[in-house]
């Protein structure tokens, strides 16, 4: 995309450069991933992605938790040369004066939507849950021993999801790529049936699977990997049904259990 084209879809600052740029730029200075980042926003990484490419900006009101982050100030990220106090006034409603009504009216919500930023924030303590999470893997790829006694119980914050799950998975292999990857850790609710095309966890003996159950076998996602066929004599079960996957967002930080 060109700069004009960038600067059409406001993908510039006010200074000409790259909202894209500064993020990333500033995120490798820091040492951080962006995982690391998107943590502390509360976005994926797939979200800071997209920022660093261009393809789309951090709402307003991430920006001031970016900054923080980042260690800049919203003065360096909008490109807006910082202004000294004492010209503030008269500069701002010389500005303000040669505004349309229309404008006037953007610049105020504006305000008010800064106004808010800058008020403290109310941290809404969480509802945490504890959880078993096995300290053994189910394999998405070569196979790996599973058991049901092996692992630690676990705070977890409490969301529709996680208040069905009964246990904590990891991932081990590629084979669920690109839903689940390698290390992902899934919650998992016991069951010993599913419906064809859900997902689950399964033993065959002592390896244990994260496939998609079909009624001709269990497959991978991943189609490098073939289906996986079970005779009579096979002991296959079903431990339970993948709900989805649990994000580092979701696990209790250390303040928030010693406040408990």
């Amino acid at each position: 995309m060109s700069k004009p084209e960038m600067k059409e879809t406001g993908m510039l600052n006010a200074a000409g450069i790259s909202y894209a740029e500064i993020i990333r730029s500033r995120r490798r200075m820091k040492g951080l991933s962006q995982e690391d980042l998107g943590s502390r926003v509360s976005v994926r990484k797939n979200a800071v992605g997209a920022w660093e490419s261009g393809r789309s900006r951090p709402d307003l009101s991430s920006i001031p938790v970016i900054c923080e982050t980042l260690g800049i100030s919203l003065e360096e990220f909008f490109g807006v040369p910082v202004m000294r106090e004492a010209d503030a006034p008269e500069e701002f409603t010389d500005r303000y004066a040669a505004l349309t009504d229309y404008h006037r009216q953007i610049v105020l919500k504006q305000m008010d939507t800064l106004l808010e930023m800058q008020k403290p924030a109310v941290v809404a303590k969480r509802k945490l849950i504890r959880l078993f999470r096995n300290d053994l893997s189910a394999c998405a790829g070569p196979s790996y021993t599973i058991g049901d006694t092996n692992g630690e119980e676990i705070w977890i914050e409490e969301t529709p999801l996680t208040a069905q799950a009964d246990e904590i998975i990891r991932v081990s292999g590629d084979s669920m790529e690109p839903e689940f990857h390698d290390g992902d850790q899934v919650l998992v609710h016991h069951t010993a049936s599913i419906r064809p095309g859900e997902i689950g966890i399964f033993t065959n003996g002592d390896a244990g699977y994260i496939k998609v159950y079909q009624k001709d076998g269990i497959h991978s996602l991943n189609p490098a990997y073939p289906t996986m066929f079970f005779g009579d004599a096979d002991d296959v079960r079903c431990i339970g049904k993948v709900l989805g996957i649990a994000g580092k967002e979701l696990f209790a930080r250390r303040n928030e259990i010693q406040d408990m």
